[in-house]
């Protein structure tokens, strides 16, 4: 059977000239896994919005990757999704806070993390602090990566939205050894998690980010609505049964972290 693409993520567009072998397969998405160890996922675009490693495919009703197996058409001819996020001054303070906070606590979740301070005693609480030494940092991953449920856990999609937080900002003199430093230690215990949780995470410690997440970046440096700020957050937690809930709250450290440092 023949399934149109329709969008192609921006590091996707010349993957299949690698050597390609199936991973893992789901009912709306199957990943394939190059030679590098690096995954290339085929999704429904009624689903699921662009990834960076991504091909959104058009499916008819009822498809199963599980059974199901088609010939991908139109891929020279498709739409090639590339955000254009870029690093902000310095001295731009990051806004819209208090409307986030706002749609994370108004979102049912089930996470095994305290999603925000002061919130459920009973979970896992991140610290993670710029001024933090390596070796602070270090146990504060060791307690995330890898930890909680789903098929990425809560920790890692904490983490993955921390690193999120200050990409914008990562050249920021207050901020740049503290995001090398979290660069440099969750890249070295990706081990502790899955392959396909440790495949978001390496992409993200290069900048890389679903769709939404990316979308939701832009409006942290421009005076959006706080309507248009609501429905950017509302299309990350929509990822996942808890991932991007998991993830906005971690980008709500990050964004806690940079009006602490700057």
């Amino acid at each position: 059977m023949q399934l149109p693409v329709v969008s192609l993520g921006y590091l996707a567009k010349d993957r299949f000239a690698q050597p390609l072998t199936a991973h893992s397969r789901f009912q709306h998405a199957m990943n394939l896994m190059a030679d590098d160890g690096q995954l290339l996922t085929l999704l429904d675009a009624s689903r699921y919005p662009n990834l960076p490693d991504a091909i959104r495919v058009q499916l008819p009703h009822g498809w199963d990757w599980r059974r199901m197996t088609g010939e991908l058409t139109g891929l020279d001819h498709a739409e090639i999704w590339q955000p254009q996020i870029t690093p902000v001054p310095p001295e731009q303070r990051p806004q819209h806070y208090a409307t986030l906070v706002k749609a994370l606590i108004k979102q049912p979740v089930e996470s095994e993390l305290m999603l925000l301070p002061g919130g459920d005693s009973t979970k896992r609480q991140p610290h993670i602090f710029a001024q933090d030494s390596a070796e602070k940092l270090t146990f504060q991953v060791l307690r995330l990566i890898g930890f909680g449920g789903g098929l990425t856990p809560d920790g890692d999609d904490y983490l993955l939205g921390y690193l999120a937080g200050l990409w914008r900002w990562q050249t920021a003199p207050r901020i740049a050894r503290h995001y090398r430093l979290m660069q440099e230690i969750i890249a070295s215990h990706l081990t502790r998690t899955n392959d396909i949780s440790a495949h978001y995470l390496r992409r993200a410690l290069d900048g890389h980010f679903s769709e939404p997440l990316c979308d939701l970046l832009m409006l942290l440096a421009t005076p959006a609505s706080d309507d248009i700020v609501r429905s950017a957050a509302q299309n990350v937690m929509q990822f996942g049964a808890s991932s991007g809930t998991d993830c906005l709250a971690g980008l709500l450290h990050g964004m806690r972290t940079l009006q602490t440092t700057l």
